[in-house]
């Protein structure tokens, strides 16, 4: 078999995606998507900030839209059997035709009839063939169907909070193959009418520590506004080749899956001749046009653009999706040249508190659209887990360890909307875990050490109190701080921009010896212990030594003015074999008050000249040198 460096490369990243996608459901079975044709993505349902790779990865995130609103399925098929091309895995073949797409309910009665319809056939199942009336794309080798949630009924209700199963299931002996076809993919769509907990398993209500929840919040005050010519919106809209100047889920599937954008096309390349097919959603005689609507829309006001979480327990924080998602953005744009912007923050609020707005996705996508600038790099995103304008916004909550009923609310611009109220109850003990970096010895002046608090995919963890201790006791050693903080995601710079915080899940500590311990240069065992779950702790040995830290003083030519550290009495040959080079030294001179007299030392003077023998400590002494060079005296 012959296979290209570039193409282990693919699968290796590929592989390495599969993996990471998994890790953002690390403890349930995934409800998102089932690969019963032989190739994983070969279901999609956008929007999705994770969306199916056709061939290489299943949905890292169902699609999630508001009631009223339309999702996008697409079933990729399958090279297989007398269809089969021979090129890269994720080239599609054609249709065993005809597909049937059938809807269930996975919440609130699973297996029942869902309240959302596919918009072909206004029920609950559709047959259709590749490019056929029904087919929304045209694409050859890929059904695109449209999922229509339920609108208002009547009275005050809209539809209902569901989540549905969408399962593609092709033709057995089609395509001329009867050793063909037969095969299913499923994939999920979660819909929100009010406000919905879910995760892999479906609706939550009771979570684990380790299993990050998804809240979903469905604004009441939505709109939207044709996109103003010249904007950068349009712009990039109509690099997308597509002219209904209205940003649309029509604009996230031609981005996704339509032809290259880096090589004639607007889209991502697996629509183009070689991969899928030809053409986009939009494609043809007839475009088909998907407005989004989002929350606060074309309203004047800005404060019903975001939506307001609290929580009593647990934590709100998108991090751990976020920085996933940018890191196969990163991936698939290196390797693939697939357009796939990281459409989720990774430098979000969090706390028991946070605002997220609704996600500005043709503004994140403009740099791509209109630079023809691959990968996007750059771009910025937003905090809505559900990366796209649909009128929900999502977040995560994470585990902190404090178990019970939490209680969460939401509400769009503070008061703009009623507030919305959901429990979720969680269980167990978070799968914490203590690392501590020290010196392996110390000396006289002491050293610092740190200690990271990470869960338990590694992923820091901030504000843990941490408590230390030393052995033996006794007064060997003191620690201080005794109990220190981890920091938290961000931080507040000189200039009061909030940026990431470098120390984010570590406290530091610092040892101070005695001269007790330093003499009998013993080694002492560091435990610390997190302080809400005393059964989490760790230990590292650290070494006393008497020989004292060290830090370089940066000397200059002529006469340095240096306040000694040394020890009193300290010989001045010490001293003097502290500078380097050896041969910049000139002269060290301290002036004796009692007397009225400078005393000196020169290496190069005649023996019996120079009359400094000693220093003390904190003495003031002017070193001087022939050329630039440095002292290293003892740390304070």
């Amino acid at each position: 078999m012959s296979i290209s460096i570039k193409k282990l490369g693919i699968l290796a990243v590929m592989a390495t995606l599969l993996v990471v996608l998994a890790a953002l459901r690390p403890t349930a079975p995934t409800p998102v998507a089932q690969a019963d044709l032989g190739s994983p993505g070969g279901i999609a349902a956008l929007p999705s900030a994770a969306p199916a790779v056709p061939g290489l990865a299943n949905q890292g995130l169902p699609a999630i839209i508001g009631t009223g609103q339309m999702a996008i399925v697409a079933v990729f098929c399958t090279n297989s059997g007398v269809e089969a091309v021979q090129g890269l895995p994720f080239e599609a073949g054609p249709c065993f035709d005809p597909v049937t797409i059938q809807l269930k309910q996975v919440y609130p009665t699973s297996g029942a009839v869902p309240m959302a319809t596919l918009s072909a056939s206004g029920g609950d199942t559709l047959v259709v063939t590749d490019n056929s009336g029904a087919d929304m794309d045209s694409a050859v080798g890929v059904i695109a169907v449209g999922v229509q949630a339920a609108a208002a009924t009547q009275g005050n209700t809209k539809g209902v909070n569901e989540i549905v199963k969408v399962t593609a299931t092709d033709s057995a002996g089609g395509g001329g193959c009867t050793t063909c076809g037969g095969d299913q993919r499923s994939i999920n769509i979660v819909i929100v009418d009010t406000m919905l907990a879910w995760g892999p398993a479906g609706q939550i209500s009771t979570a684990s520590q380790d299993q990050p929840v998804y809240v979903s919040y469905h604004c009441d005050v939505l709109g939207r506004d044709l996109l103003t010519p010249g904007t950068s919106q349009f712009l990039a809209e109509a690099d997308a080749g597509n002219d209904d100047q209205s940003q649309g889920l029509n604009d996230m599937y031609d981005g996704l899956y339509g032809p290259n954008a880096f090589g004639g096309g607007p889209g991502a390349g697996w629509g183009s001749n070689t991969l899928l097919g030809r053409d986009l959603l939009n494609g043809g005689s007839a475009p088909v046009a998907i407005p989004d609507v989002w929350c606060g829309g074309n309203t004047p006001a800005l404060f019903d653009d975001f939506v307001d979480f609290q929580t009593d327990k647990g934590i709100f924080s998108v991090d751990p999706a976020a920085v996933l998602v940018q890191q196969n953005a990163a991936n698939l744009g290196n390797f693939l040249n697939w357009f796939y912007p990281p459409i989720i923050d990774a430098a979000c609020g969090e706390g028991q508190e946070i605002d997220t707005f609704d996600i500005d996705a043709l503004l994140v996508w403009e740099e791509v659209f209109a630079s023809n600038n691959p990968v996007g790099l750059g771009v910025q995103g937003g905090c809505d887990v559900d990366g796209w304008r649909n009128g929900v916004v999502t977040t995560q909550l994470l585990g902190n360890g404090n178990v019970g009923v939490a209680t969460i609310s939401a509400q769009q611009g503070g008061g703009v909307a009623k507030a919305r109220t959901i429990n979720v109850t969680f269980e167990g003990a978070a799968a914490l875990s203590l690392f501590i970096t020290a010196p392996k010895i110390i000396g006289t002046t002491g050293d610092s050490f740190t200690v990271a608090v990470v869960d338990q995919d590694g992923r820091p963890v901030g504000n843990e109190a941490v408590t230390c201790t030393v052995d033996p006791t006794g007064g060997a050693l003191a620690i201080l701080n005794q109990t220190a903080t981890t920091g938290g995601a961000t931080i507040v710079d000189s200039t009061g921009n909030v940026i990431p915080n470098p120390a984010f899940g570590e406290a530091t500590f610092k040892l101070i010896p005695t001269g007790k311990s330093v003499v009998a240069a013993e080694e002492l065992t560091i435990t610390c212990t997190l302080d809400r779950d005393r059964s989490v702790s760790a230990s590292d040995k650290v070494t006393l030594s008497q020989t004292p830290n060290l830090e370089s003083v940066a000397l200059v030519e002529g006469c340095n003015p240096l306040a000694a550290t040394w020890p009193d009495a300290t010989a001045i040959a010490t001293v003097s074999g502290a500078v380097a080079p050896a041969e910049a030294l000139e002269a060290i001179w301290k002036f004796d008050p009692a007397t009225g007299m400078w005393q000196g030392f020169s290496p190069t003077a005649p023996a019996g000249v120079s009359d400094l023998a000693t220093i003390d400590r904190l003495d003031a002494i002017f070193v001087c040198v022939n050329a630039a060079a440095t002292i290293g005296r003892p740390v304070i």
